[in-house]
């Protein structure tokens, strides 16, 4: 019989709330993981992608947590298989990210296809990199998180896929019709893999969910977002004889306390007694919202109220959110003016930078954009406004200046009566056309110095190179 675990979004590194207790949560959950494994004996572990929390900027506690946890499945014999997620590397451009070094390592099996010359290559894991390994009559491949193209990749992949065995796919992408999230395809795409494989292990989205016994999505192994906390999710123990036999095993996890009161007056033992009613022993994340008007907002101190809470729940965190009820005015918009107050706003917001009076072309771009994302009528936005610019500094150039027809005159006048330098698209454009002396003279020494790139020595299929 087949035994394996399945899990997804650990996030191993997230100091939720600037707190390190919560980063230490998130390291709880792996491990607890990787000791149930252990436990059960099962044949191999997968990790459907963010293992990590951010893909770089690791701090060594974060990658001592991995490994040490890695490590217990390694010494027990046990394979781990992940495939990277949106956390854990780019979306499409290659580089060295913490699972290949993880890999490298031998604490874990990094699968994804590679690319040469745009051409996909799906080839067998040879210890160092790969799209798919068999293990005991079992195949597993391995996509990695692409963003928006996913589904093209998708496609193309499985055209490469050939059942060997019990054969599972591994990629880190979510399903429409769960969560409004970016980086979703239709479960459309995956079930026409029927035939091919046999289980389709997914990561990505934060609640656990099965479809048609055939795709399985296990969750996050603890809260990343407020949002999540009503999700159902765990992690995939997953047993395959005749058929597959699975159970979804919720980890248990930090406790979050939501709550909300009302305060018509600054009455702290009533805020008191209402908290202690809801007291829990569990030192959790207290997140609470507290309805009041503005006059009595500026009567209740905060911190006196954050040291209450904690008085009462010893928690790890304390998140204070207010909702004030009332105001002292409202405005009123005559929305029969919309265009007035419009060019209004956006010169208000144009004064705290250096780019002139350019009211008009901003409005000309919003205009292109709202109506139809048109390139030839930005391109032509463009090209005016440099022609506008060329025109003024011929006029100043001929010492012309008298005229204040033109807008672009308007602008530099304006910027000379300011005293600054006014920030211009044509400015931008000989940015992007010539470089800094300066600039060239250190590009050439850099170029003239060969530099050993460290992560290029992971790269069966790179040399060193310079930089």
């Amino acid at each position: 019989m087949l035994k394996f675990v399945h899990m997804a979004d650990v996030h191993l590194g997230y100091k939720q709330y600037n707190c390190e207790e919560r980063a230490i949560d998130f390291a709880q959950a792996f491990l607890s993981v990787i000791k149930f494994a252990v436990e059960r004996k099962v044949d191999f572990i997968l990790i459907a992608g963010d293992l990590f929390h951010k893909k770089s900027d690791i701090d060594p506690l974060t990658l001592a947590q991995a490994t040490k946890a890695l490590e217990k499945a390694k010494k027990s014999g046990i394979p781990v298989i992940a495939v990277e997620g949106n956390h854990d590397s780019t979306y499409f451009r290659e580089s060295f990210s913490w699972l290949d070094y993880l890999a490298k390592s031998g604490l874990i099996v990094n699968l994804k296809p590679s690319f040469d010359e745009g051409t996909m290559i799906v080839e067998e894991w040879d210890g160092e990199s790969g799209a798919y390994i068999d293990l005991d009559g079992v195949r597993i491949y391995g996509m990695k998180y692409y963003g928006a193209l996913t589904e093209n990749i998708l496609d193309e992949y499985s055209r490469r896929i050939r059942k060997n065995g019990f054969t599972i796919f591994m990629t880190h992408v979510g399903i429409e019709g769960y969560l409004n999230l970016y980086g979703c395809i239709s479960s459309n795409k995956l079930h026409r893999l029927k035939g091919k494989v046999d289980y389709v292990a997914l990561g990505h989205i934060h609640k656990s969910f099965v479809e048609d016994d055939f795709i399985f999505n296990p969750g996050s192994l603890e809260t990343c977002d407020i949002t999540e906390l009503e999700f159902k999710r765990g992690f995939f123990y997953v047993e395959v004889d005749d058929g597959i036999k699975y159970e979804l095993i919720e980890n248990s996890r930090r406790d979050f306390v939501l709550l909300g009161c009302k305060m018509d007056s600054p009455d702290y033992e009533g805020l008191r007694s209402f908290l202690i009613k809801h007291r829990r022993n569990t030192k959790p994340v207290v997140d609470l919202t507290i309805t009041t008007t503005r006059s009595v907002r500026k009567m209740l101190d905060e911190d006196r109220i954050k040291r209450i809470v904690r008085e009462v729940f010893d928690p790890i965190v304390v998140r204070i959110k207010w909702d004030i009820e009332d105001g002292f005015y409202s405005v009123k918009l005559n929305f029969e003016n919309k265009d007035s107050i419009e060019r209004s706003v956006i010169k208000q917001i144009l004064e705290n930078y250096d780019y002139g009076n350019i009211v008009e072309e901003v409005l000309r771009l919003k205009s292109i954009f709202c109506s139809s994302f048109n390139v030839a009528m930005v391109d032509k936005l463009v090209e005016d406004i440099l022609e506008s610019e060329e025109e003024v500094e011929k006029i100043e150039a001929e010492g012309k200046f008298e005229s204040t027809d033109t807008k672009p005159t308007e602008k530099k006048a304006e910027g000379a009566k300011l005293g600054r330098t006014v920030l211009r698209l044509t400015d931008l454009a000989d940015l992007k056309q010539s470089k800094p002396k300066d600039r060239e003279k250190s590009e050439e020494i850099e170029e003239e110095e060969e530099v050993w790139d460290w992560r290029k020595a992971y790269d069966k299929r790179g040399k060193a190179r310079k930089r």
